[in-house]
């Protein structure tokens, strides 16, 4: 496991606490998914945010695009959208001060999930955070050792203990069917599986993807541990 050593004072991780007027922000996905592009046909989504206080859950209909959250409170906001209930999620934050539109990403989502999650118990610590100078040092989120960080942060220790970093891994693909592999997101590439090459790899950070074979009906769901550890699994895609 890669890691940087680096000091964080809380200066640089907690957010001010300052009195600004509430604003309404308009959260949507950066794009349609490679899924609904191929498919033709849109996802419903399972909606979770923190508004500095507690965490909120709703489903978006087919067709709804964003939704609509107040923010009342000088802290940080953490959404995360997960296409159909339970897919790897699309993440977003907003801070007072930020544009009142937030842009969802996939390079966000895992972290914002890891944040909603340790909201549900710990709101004070999350709500304290300031993302956008976390970004600052760490540009991609995905790199970050989750684990290692909710617990630095759990514990008050992320002013001065080093930060994890991910790396990428290889996932071989052999066994897995011939042809092209749509992800379901664009930031992580489609596989394609030739019947002349070596099935090759594909190189990721820790977590759960899901690729679909849309010519055979099958989907790929690919699950990488932090130590590398993996295993693929070929099953009958999600109907939506």
């Amino acid at each position: 496991m890669k890691k940087i050593l680096f000091y964080l004072t809380l200066v640089f991780l907690l957010s001010s606490c300052t009195f600004s007027p509430p604003v309404t922000l308009t959260v949507s996905p950066y794009s349609d998914t490679p899924w609904e592009e191929v498919s033709g046909k849109e996802m419903w989504y399972k909606v979770k945010w923190f508004d500095g206080d507690r965490v909120e859950t709703v489903y978006m209909d087919l067709g709804v695009w964003n939704i609509e959250v107040k923010a009342d409170r000088d802290s940080l906001l953490v959404f995360a959208f997960y296409p159909l209930g339970d897919m790897e999620p699309l993440g977003g934050f907003w801070e007072p001060g930020d544009d009142n539109k937030v842009w969802l990403s996939p390079e966000d989502g895992y972290f914002a999930d890891m944040l909603i999650r340790a909201a549900e118990t710990y709101p004070s610590p999350v709500s304290n955070i300031s993302i956008k100078r976390l970004k600052e040092r760490i540009p991609d989120p995905c790199a970050i050792n989750r684990v290692s960080f909710l617990s630095s942060l759990l514990e008050g220790n992320i002013d001065n203990k080093e930060i994890e970093l991910y790396k990428k891994y290889r996932v071989p693909l052999d066994g897995v069917p011939k042809g092209k592999w749509v992800s379901l997101y664009s930031h992580s590439q489609s596989i394609y599986v030739s019947d002349v090459f070596d099935p090759g790899t594909v190189s990721l950070f820790p977590g759960v993807y899901h690729y679909i074979n849309f010519d055979r009906d099958l989907m790929l769901t690919v699950t990488l541990d932090e130590n590398g550890k993996y295993y693929t699994r070929v099953s009958s895609p999600p109907l939506w």
